[in-house]
């Protein structure tokens, strides 16, 4: 794959899937996934309150025509993400875009850029996660003749696949590839009962670490 291609056809985890994925905290999965996949504490949820889950469709670069390309592309339940190259000088994705993806079922935006509107974004309640703010957007087009839709692309040196799916909470983001999706979910389930379960045997117990650092050879004054 390359610039200046659009693909059309991506295989996507099932939406009982991505459900399931959009109940479980970021934080979680990305111990499952063995403590990777996260992406940059800079990019941050710009919509308190909601959660980012969806099947990736990328956009690569800021250009609003490659950017309506991938909208067009996406299915209900998808999320965009707009490879922009992590530029904080100009927005690329704003209020009137945001309604119109929600309006085709597109579930969030994932901008590795910045985003303006933020009150619209918030108002109608669409997930989305990125650098920042600004008002200042680009003059277009921007950066097309190296654009492409349905393209890996790698963001804070994570690789996002189509068909990957990305979760995004107030935590953090994380990218589950579209093959460990099962497992995945199924070890962060399993993690969070024993953990609740071990934090319910323990409740009100001394957690005996004062015992751990004297035999670590620490000393008790």
């Amino acid at each position: 794959m390359s610039a200046r291609e659009i693909h059309t056809m991506l295989i996507r985890p099932t939406r009982s899937e991505i459900a399931a994925l959009s109940r479980l905290p970021v934080a979680s999965i990305v111990d499952a996934l063995g403590k990777t996949g996260a992406l940059s504490y800079c990019l941050k949820l710009q919509t308190p309150g909601l959660v980012l889950c969806g099947s990736a469709v990328t956009a690569l670069g800021p250009d609003v025509t490659v950017r309506r390309a991938a909208i067009d592309v996406a299915q209900p339940g998808d999320i965009v993400v707009v490879a922009a190259g992590g530029s904080k000088e100009r927005s690329c994705f704003g209020g009137v875009t945001a309604e119109h993806m929600q309006s085709r079922g597109i579930t969030g935006v994932l901008v590795d850029g910045m985003v303006r509107d933020l009150s619209e974004l918030r108002r109608i309640g669409f997930p989305t996660v990125a650098r920042g703010a600004t008002p200042l957007n680009y003059d277009y087009p921007a950066g097309r003749k190296d654009g492409a839709v349905n393209v890996p692309v790698d963001i804070d040196g994570v690789r996002i696949t189509p068909g990957d799916v990305v979760i995004g909470d107030e935590d953090g983001t994380v990218v589950v590839p579209r093959a460990q999706v099962a497992a995945i979910i199924a070890k962060t389930q399993a993690a969070l009962t024993a953990e609740e379960k071990k934090w319910w045997a323990r409740r009100g117990q001394s957690l005996g670490a004062v015992q751990q650092l004297t035999d670590a050879g620490y000393k008790i004054v």
